[in-house]
């Protein structure tokens, strides 16, 4: 393939590329001439390879009219500037954009990357509407990827994607996870205990990752209240808060530590014992390998996209959905059962080690794209 086959990477931020793609873009520079568009794309010049370009788009999470018409009209701008042999975009809204765009200018090949639906916990107009979006942005795509198999077979059934149309890479996840970094280590569970004073004999179950209503904290935190007295255990929480509202049930409280958002979460991974996820979805649930990476099973939600990364009763434990006493339950069984914990994550790192190494994703994806570029 030609040095001068040119592909375009398009998410809201910047922070999505560091997190889930830097693998991919230093594989992907060294065959082909690879743009990056995103908000706050200069953040990335010291983590990626001098020859990909950055292109900042001003995109916006929320919907915001004037500056998504805006936004929509640069991205188009650049697609006819530029004309690159493929995209491949994330996100719903930008998702949408870059469908619209990459069709208008006649891009030979589109792919879209789906990464959960914020449809499927909707009602009413609301879910019809953002379900037709996904359903135009698969039909003005000429191929779709998916980061879980459990989400695939949910878009097929809600006749969103095709099954001939949509694929899901190995074992599913964009990314996969670095298991050099995302490693347990000693050393930094006993310095961080120390720090917030700790005892080495107590329990920490870890939430990490954006904190809003959709990921079931509410429901979380009301379980562990339930379950923490004359135990020694604690509950912490390391992410920025969206949801303002969810403030106060995370500060001031015994046994809950609050902490923003962190560009080390390994390190907090090795601090606690457990992770929860108690979201009312997930696309896919990139925390969970992270932190079965590092040795850590996870207590999450029983919802399609987890189900891809946890295996009940062996790398970690499904609750019902927003169930205050099923989480409850599964917490006093947790803290007494340490030793199967234990086992628990060392299975959770074997099924990474053959499942979501990022090499492995990283060689998949490049698979697809020659088998699927004209």
């Amino acid at each position: 393939m030609s040095k001068r086959f040119k592909i375009v990477l398009i998410a809201n931020t910047s922070n999505f590329f560091n997190v889930f793609m830097l693998n991919h873009i230093e594989q992907l520079s060294k065959k082909y001439d690879l743009f990056i568009c995103c908000n706050d794309a200069d953040k990335l010049k010291k983590k990626i390879p001098s020859n990909v370009l950055l292109i900042n788009i001003n995109f916006k999470r929320s919907i915001s009219l004037f500056h998504d018409i805006a936004a929509f009209f640069i991205t188009l701008f650049f697609f006819l500037k530029k004309r690159p042999n493929l995209s491949i975009s994330f996100t719903p809204k930008i998702g949408f954009m870059v469908a619209l765009a990459s069709f208008a200018a006649r891009t030979p090949n589109r792919i879209h990357w789906f990464t959960g639906q914020i449809w499927a916990k909707k009602k009413g107009f609301v879910r019809m509407f953002y379900k037709l979006i996904d359903r135009l942005i698969f039909s003005l795509s000429h191929n779709v990827l998916i980061d879980s198999f459990s989400q695939r077979n949910f878009l097929i059934v809600e006749k969103i994607v095709l099954s001939n149309k949509s694929h899901v890479l190995h074992k599913g996840s964009v990314g996969g996870v670095d298991v050099i970094k995302f490693r347990f280590n000693k050393q930094k569970r006993i310095r961080l205990r120390k720090q917030y004073s700790i005892s080495k004999n107590t329990f920490v179950f870890l939430y990490l990752g954006r904190i809003n209503k959709d990921k079931g904290i509410a429901e979380l935190i009301e379980a562990f209240q339930k379950i923490k007295k004359n135990l020694d255990v604690l509950l912490i929480f390391v992410g920025t808060i969206e949801d303002v509202k969810l403030t106060h049930l995370l500060k001031n409280k015994k046994k809950i530590l609050y902490f923003n958002y962190t560009s080390r979460p390994e390190d907090w991974f090795s601090t606690a014992d457990i992770l929860c996820l108690p979201s009312h979805r997930e696309g896919f649930g990139t925390v969970v390998i992270e932190a079965a990476s590092c040795g850590i099973p996870t207590l999450c939600s029983n919802i399609y996209g987890l189900h891809d990364a946890v295996i009940d009763n062996k790398t970690g434990f499904f609750h019902e959905v927003g169930s205050i006493d099923d989480i409850k339950k599964k917490m006093l069984y947790i803290i007494k059962n340490r030793k199967l914990i234990k086992n628990f994550g060392i299975s959770a790192r074997k099924k990474i080690l053959t499942d979501f190494e990022q090499s492995i994703i990283t060689k998949k994806l490049l698979s697809f794209i020659d088998t699927n570029i004209s």
